[in-house]
């Protein structure tokens, strides 16, 4: 049984490397094939997927878990399944990432361990990569810490 456990926990980790792995494209290949990437900022990250378990819309939490990036003031804000949160990002070269000075509402609800989950994690971020409309938060060369999908309002 535990044997089972580790395989699991290392297909895991591997799958979730290969998932949001960067592949370096010319501009004009990407463009030209259709797979532009989203852009970082100014889009609404939905999160799907948190430490490896995807994510649900649950019942009696107010909004989807997201994230906004604001490109010119540096700013993010959100909302962790109950209560909404703001804080600062710095980008750096080479997808480094780093949120800073974060602060939330602070409702009680239901399910406040994912929300905790998510609010710590984003503490630990310093790296990123976009894939299509997929972005991964990571932490190092370690699997990664949370997978967001691209929501284009209308």
């Amino acid at each position: 049984m535990n044997q089972l456990k580790q395989f699991l926990i290392i297909l895991f980790t591997f799958s979730s490397l290969l998932s949001c792995n960067s592949t370096k494209k010319s501009t004009t290949a990407a463009l030209s094939s259709g797979n532009t990437n989203a852009e970082l900022t100014e889009t609404y990250w939905k999160l799907t997927e948190l430490m490896g378990m995807p994510i649900e819309h649950a019942t009696g939490t107010e909004t989807e878990m997201h994230l906004v990036l604001k490109k010119e003031v540096d700013m993010v804000n959100g909302n962790a399944g109950c209560n909404s949160f703001r804080g600062t990002y710095t980008l750096l070269e080479g997808r480094r990432l780093r949120f800073s000075q974060l602060a939330g509402t602070r409702k009680a609800c239901i399910n406040m361990e994912k929300e905790a989950a998510f609010m710590e994690l984003l503490q630990k971020v310093d790296n990123y990569t976009i894939q299509g409309k997929i972005l991964c938060l990571n932490k190092g060369r370690m699997a990664t810490l949370a997978k967001f999908e691209a929501v284009y309002l209308k």
